[in-house]
């Protein structure tokens, strides 16, 4: 079985938006920026992170692969994203949590993220696609998990669809929210 986050690939692969706008607003070490900036029909992808050491990373990642020029970094937290972002988004990916090989004292929080993707779902574009790769295995990740599986029950299904996916039988592994943007309201 795929892993979440190759799901999640898959997923932003199938957008049907040309030259769109994407984001990844966890850029950590840059693995979900390359696979987003490797994608023809994909114009900028805007990475952040608040931690200068993932920035640095993510950077070298996509230089090495040549596709330094479609991506703009921003060391800055995600719930900012409206001071850097003012084009409708195809498809963004929050991959919560902490730096892989990391300090893992620091991760995302839920009151900033709770901010960023509601920012984030206002800048979605129509068949635009949100994408929440969640961590339930840590105490903020529990607390992200909570919060955003019952807030995508909230949001109205004129304007979203909205699916989970997760593993049924291993406790605490990391699950997918999609939320895709139907029509604008």
């Amino acid at each position: 079985m795929k892993k979440v986050v190759d799901i999640a690939h898959d997923i932003l692969k199938n957008i049907n938006i040309e030259n769109g706008i994407y984001a990844d607003f966890t850029c950590g070490n840059g693995y979900d920026t390359c696979f987003l900036a490797s994608l023809e029909k994909v114009q900028k992808v805007y990475a952040f992170d608040i931690q200068k050491e993932a920035l640095q990373q993510s950077i070298q990642a996509v230089s090495e692969l040549g596709y330094y020029d479609k991506c703009r970094f921003i060391l800055d937290g995600h719930e900012h994203l409206d001071q850097y972002i003012t084009e409708p988004l195809a498809g963004a990916i929050f991959n919560f949590g902490y730096l892989p090989h990391g300090d893992e004292n620091v991760t995302t929080l839920l009151h900033t993220s709770r901010i960023a993707v509601q920012k984030a779902l206002k800048q979605l574009q129509k068949h635009g696609m949100l994408i929440l790769v969640i961590y339930p295995g840590h105490d903020e990740g529990k607390k992200e998990s909570c919060y955003f599986s019952e807030w995508v029950k909230t949001l109205d299904s004129h304007y979203y669809s909205c699916m989970g996916i997760r593993m049924e039988n291993k406790k605490e592994s990391p699950y997918l929210l999609v939320i895709e943007k139907l029509r604008n309201q």
